[in-house]
């Protein structure tokens, strides 16, 4: 169960599964919206199938920028559990091929579909990541003194 809450530990995370054949529940949260699916490892898209790499920097705020409603948060860890007990017990219909999309200030899901592509670079039928590569983004360390910041 993914519950990071940044780009490149969901793509880590992502391509670890994959390589490894693990299942797994990811989900993101954004103040008041946020979405989960579950990737079955070769057998329904993975998260780098719906989006290939992680937006450039500064395009999408961090939730310490803007911030997430906890119960949003508890709302799909929820969703996220009963998506593992599912896959444990192998009963009902898992959020593979499909992504839940939450809206607190409506109170309403909506499923969008998704597809495994055979052109990912993690699952596809020629992957071209074949090796861990943590994309994080540099983080600048502010120090004492004038101009002594650094990243």
């Amino acid at each position: 169960i993914d519950g990071t809450d940044n780009f490149a530990a969901k793509f880590l995370i992502n391509d670890a599964c994959v390589m490894a054949g693990i299942p797994f529940s990811h989900a993101g949260i954004l103040r008041f919206d946020g979405q989960t699916m579950t990737v079955l490892p070769r057998q329904t898209a993975c998260y780098r199938c719906v989006f290939r790499q992680p937006p450039p920097p500064d395009t999408v705020p961090t939730c310490s920028q803007a911030g997430i409603i906890g119960a949003a948060a508890g709302i799909l860890g929820t969703i996220q559990a009963m998506e593992a007990i599912k896959f444990l017990l192998g009963v009902g219909e898992l959020l593979t091929d499909q992504f839940l999309v939450f809206d607190a200030l409506k109170t309403g899901f909506r499923k969008a579909q998704v597809g495994r592509d055979s052109s990912c670079p993690v699952c596809g039928e020629h992957p071209t990541i074949t090796a861990l590569v943590d994309e994080a983004t540099a983080v600048c360390y502010l120090k004492q003194g004038p101009g002594s910041a650094s990243c």
